[in-house]
């Protein structure tokens, strides 16, 4: 059978060709099974980490170099663990953001010619996908961009599917037991949501080309929090490898993709993402720690995975006042961690401030705190000075505070210059946001840790 009319064997074939000046991805690539799927599951090609989906219909219709373009994209996918990342945010604008990040990447940094619809723009180069999630989903004019990018690309690909040739039907996947009866076994964990961004229907905008899907098993199912743990090391694994193969073959002992692996590498989650996406986790209900949450394990933190509470919830501070943290500082953490609170539904915000000991207000009060919902604006103060302990506040919340039931997380802002007693962990998640890094910061015992970046208060 001939390659134009076989897309098995076109996928392969450029495959082959990418060894030619893309060792390392080719490798990459290697590693990944082909599954073919019926365009009503995957209309172009898409990954879940371990299998490259493919639409004959579409691999035929574009050429060789846009076939081998796709193919690095979802190669880049993986190498950037986006189908472990996701956690609960909309599949379709995830797919949209993670595709900004890589096709900037490809065009830009790699010169690649992506087929026509291929999302990228140079405002989004450098950043995560989670930034511009973000981005995708406070902004509606943003938004409406990307989703105008979309249909232009899919009214023109209508125009042109005449021109694909057939297929034959009885052909195998390369992947043994590849799923080719349009039963669903694989799919792309899209769901209806009821989400919008202003406007925009979440549920109803196009999909991109290429696109990311979370991981699964051989069967379709999601993966376990000890199966996503095993194939985030298989990923990184199979990157070394294919950096030191391309080492190898090269003539000064270099690699190109150590390079891009770097750079990309280099881009970093915010702090104010993760900190917004942890509270996001934690807003829930009846305090049912009887399974971890598999959103984060791609950080390899463990969470609790909880129903949301239709009440709302409290967010408690606790704000490091020995001296080294700035007013300034302290505002522009106020407003930001209001804005957060209120994305997820909390309801009320209660601060405390220590040193050495809490200090009181001047009520007498040991918190300070503000009803949200009732419109009040979250401020922060340098109070006290001196030494650090970090142990007063978690005894003050765990022996001191009768009304804690409602408390959904606890935060403490400090320059991490201190150390903590195991025995005071509250039964709630703790986030520290620190300003500095340090041995002692390192080895906090519980609590996840969030770096807070002094140049971006």
């Amino acid at each position: 059978m001939l390659i134009e009319n076989d897309p098995l064997r076109k996928l392969v074939k450029c495959r082959s060709k990418l060894m030619k000046g893309q060792v390392g991805m080719a490798s990459m690539l290697l590693r990944h099974k082909f599954v073919e799927l019926s365009p009503e599951e995957c209309p172009t090609m898409a990954t879940d980490g371990k299998r490259i989906f493919y639409n004959s219909e579409f691999v035929l219709a574009v050429t060789e170099i846009q076939v081998m373009g796709v193919m690095v994209h979802e190669g880049l996918h993986v190498v950037w663990e986006h189908p472990l990342r996701r956690g609960n945010r909309h599949f379709k604008v995830w797919n949209y953001a993670t595709d900004y990040a890589i096709n900037g990447f490809m065009v830009y940094e790699m010169g690649f010619d992506l087929p026509e619809g291929g999302l990228w723009d140079e405002q989004y180069r450098g950043m995560s996908a989670e930034a511009i999630y973000r981005e995708l989903m406070n902004n509606e004019d943003s938004l409406q961009n990307a989703i105008d990018s979309v249909n232009e690309a899919n009214e023109n690909e209508s125009e042109s599917e005449s021109s694909g040739s057939g297929q034959d039907d009885s052909q195998q996947s390369e992947s043994e037991g590849g799923d080719k009866s349009n039963t669903g076994k694989y799919s792309s964990g899209e769901q209806s949501t009821g989400e919008k961004v202003g406007s925009i229907d979440l549920d109803t905008i196009p999909m991109p080309l290429g696109e990311v899907w979370d991981a699964q098993t051989d069967e379709g199912k999601p993966l376990s929090d000890s199966e996503l743990e095993e194939l985030k090391t298989e990923i990184q694994r199979s990157v070394s490898l294919s950096d030191k193969l391309e080492k190898a073959m090269s003539n000064d002992g270099t690699s190109s993709f150590a390079s891009r692996v770097d750079a990309m590498k280099e881009v970093k989650v915010d702090w104010k993402d993760q900190l917004s996406e942890y509270l996001q986790s934690t807003v829930n209900d009846d305090y049912s720690w009887c399974r971890l949450n598999k959103r984060h394990s791609w950080r390899g933190i463990n969470l609790p995975s909880k129903t949301k509470s239709p009440e709302g919830g409290e967010l408690v501070v606790a704000v490091d006042t020995s001296g080294s943290v700035t007013q300034q500082e302290l505002n522009t953490f106020a407003s930001e961690l209001e804005a957060m609170a209120i994305d997820c539904g909390l309801e009320k915000v209660r601060v405390c401030y220590c040193d050495t000991v809490v200090r009181k207000n001047m009520d007498g009060e040991w918190w300070d705190t503000y009803e949200l919902d009732s419109g009040d604006e979250l401020k922060l103060e340098v109070r006290g000075g001196g030494g650090t302990r970090f142990d007063p506040p978690f005894n003050l919340f765990n022996d001191y505070t009768d009304d804690s039931e409602n408390v959904q997380a606890f935060v403490y802002f400090t320059d991490g210059f201190a150390r903590v007693s195991e025995e005071v962990e509250p039964d709630v998640p703790v986030f520290w946001c620190v300003t500095e890094r340090s041995l002692y910061s390192e080895g906090l015992p519980f609590g996840e840790l969030i770096y807070v970046e002094v140049d971006t208060l």
